[in-house]
């Protein structure tokens, strides 16, 4: 596979764990999922940042992308995610962008477990966090899907494309006055 179609195809492929935290950011807000508790160590469970309505807003954003996606895909005789039914496009796209909010707020978990507070970086986890656990929920809850798409080479670009994708997008929304730091 050339290099730019591989590149291409894992964003494409990605995109439903790319983009709900985007949605969460953008349309979050409200009551945090930690209700403002703390943990046994004294700190938050996971901060003001991580609310329902963000978690809500990030899986539907995520749904809402990948389904553009397996339309564009119909329209254009194009086949990645078409090549699933749609129930089987359906769970893969819901447990991507699910496990993107999830791996999020496990990072948040780990954060405060160090002592790092909102929006301080955490290189390495903040840019992995989500990837990780949205990979490892469709591997282990959509398996046959998750083997015909995600290839040992869409994985590896991946792991490389994520921090530089994560930076880029984290200066536009710094830019645009949606974030409070461009990381």
């Amino acid at each position: 596979m050339q290099l730019l179609t591989l590149i291409m195809r894992t964003i494409w492929l990605m995109l439903p764990s790319y983009t709900p935290n985007n949605f969460a950011v953008i349309f979050g807000g409200g009551k945090p999922i930690d209700l403002g508790k703390n943990f046994i160590d004294g700190r938050r469970i996971l901060g003001n940042g991580k609310t329902y309505r963000g978690m809500i807003a990030g899986v539907l954003g995520g749904l809402i992308v990948a389904h553009c996606e397996f339309l564009i895909e119909k329209l254009f005789n194009f086949h990645i995610f078409t090549t699933l039914s749609y129930l089987e496009f359906l769970k893969l796209a819901f447990v991507l962008s699910f496990g993107s909010i999830l791996g999020d707020c496990f990072g948040s978990f780990i954060k405060r477990r160090f002592g790092v507070e909102r929006g301080e970086k955490f290189p390495i986890l903040d840019q992995y966090d989500f990837l990780l656990v949205s990979l490892f929920l469709a591997w282990l809850f959509c398996r046959k899907q998750f083997q015909s798409l995600f290839t040992f080479d869409v994985i590896i670009v991946a792991f490389i494309l994520t921090p530089i994708l994560h930076r880029l997008v984290n200066i536009i929304a710094y830019k645009l006055g949606l974030k409070d730091v461009p990381w």
